[in-house]
C-alpha cells in the first residue's frame, strides 16, 4: 500500500501542477488577445486619421488635414512596435502552452500507474474472494460427504 499512496500523492502533484500550468496559459493568451486588439486599434486610429485627412482636403480644413496627417503617422510608427510585441507575445504562447501540454503528459502516465494499480488491486481481491468460498465450499462438501458416509454405512456408524 506505501506504493499506492506515493502515487496518489503524485498524482495530486501532476493534477496541481497542470492546473497551474493552464492558468498561467489562460493568462499569456489574454496578455496576446490585448496586444493584437492595440494592433487592432492602431490600424483604425490610421484609418480614422487618414478619413480625417481626406476629409481635411474636401473641406479645405487644414488643421483637419494636419490633424489626419498626424494621426495617420503616429499610428503607421506605432504598428510596427505592437506588431514585435505581438509576435514576442504569440511566442510565449506557444511556450507556454507546449509546457502545459507536458504537464498534462505526465499527469496522464500518473494516471495509467494508478489506474493500472487499482484495477489489480480489484483483481486481487476478487480472488481472494473467490478462494475464500471455494474453500468455504470445498470444507462444507468434505463434511457433506463424511457425513453422507457415514449413513451409507451403519457398520462404520457402530465402530
Amino acid at each position: 500500500m506505501p506504493g499506492k499512496r506515493v502515487l496518489q500523492r503524485l498524482l495530486r502533484i501532476r493534477e496541481l501542477r497542470e492546473e497551474q500550468g493552464r492558468v498561467e496559459l489562460e493568462a499569456v493568451v489574454g496578455q496576446r488577445n490585448r496586444v493584437a486588439q492595440e494592433l487592432v486599434e492602431a490600424k483604425n486610429r490610421q484609418a480614422q486619421g487618414r478619413s480625417a485627412f481626406v476629409a481635411g482636403i474636401s473641406d479645405r480644413d487644414r488643421t483637419g488635414r494636419a490633424a489626419g496627417m498626424i494621426e495617420m503617422e503616429q499610428a503607421r510608427k506605432e504598428q510596427p512596435r505592437i506588431a514585435a510585441r505581438l509576435e514576442a507575445a504569440n511566442a510565449e504562447v506557444e511556450r507556454q502552452r507546449n509546457e502545459f501540454l507536458e504537464h498534462r503528459t505526465a499527469r496522464r502516465q500518473v494516471e495509467t500507474l494508478v489506474s493500472a494499480e487499482q484495477a489489480a488491486l480489484r483483481e486481487e481481491a476478487a480472488r481472494r474472494a473467490q478462494q475464500t468460498l471455494d474453500d468455504g465450499y470445498g470444507r462444507r462438501g468434505s463434511r457433506k460427504q463424511d457425513r453422507l458416509g457415514m449413513e451409507d454405512n451403519p457398520a462404520s456408524m457402530a465402530e
